[in-house]
């Protein structure tokens, strides 16, 4: 046996939960909006990357809004089918309106912080998505866990 630490289910529903409003920054009283941004398949991001260079491999899709598609509230939390709890954004389409083909390498999380928002998560797509004509394109729904359990 191997030292492990061990989260009950409330523990990490309420762990998952905080995340959740940390994201969309609940601490205010009125919630603000937290977004998710893509990045084109030419950069590959890893655990130092920092946001000015998502910024600067952010996706050129025309109709993709400045700034990001809006993040604006998690699910309540769910129990994880391997253990710990799940916390699910609202859903986000993404498609292909006209222009040059993109395609994208994947996406980043950031939070409601005001000034200078902070990555919370970056996502990579593999293999990555192509966005060239009108009917390509799909969905987002941004998942996050807290407090799985080592196995034994």
């Amino acid at each position: 046996m191997a030292d492990r630490p061990l989260f009950t289910k409330q523990a990490a529903q309420q762990g998952a939960q905080k995340i959740a409003d940390s994201i969309i920054n609940t601490a205010v009283l009125t919630p603000a909006d937290a977004h998710v941004r893509l990045f084109d398949n030419s950069f590959v991001p890893d655990e130092g990357t920092t946001r000015a260079e998502l910024i600067a491999a952010e996706t050129a899709l025309i109709g993709y809004p400045v700034g990001g598609y809006v993040l604006d509230d998690f699910a309540a939390p769910v129990n994880a089918p391997l253990g710990g709890a799940i916390i699910t954004g609202n859903l986000i389409n993404v498609a292909y309106a006209s222009g040059a083909a993109v395609v994208i390498g994947g996406y980043w999380v950031e939070d409601a912080t005001a000034v200078t928002p902070v990555v919370r998560e970056v996502f990579i797509y593999d293999p990555p998505r192509a966005l060239a004509s009108v009917g390509d394109g799909f969905p987002i729904a941004v998942q996050l866990g807290y407090g799985a359990n080592a196995s034994a």
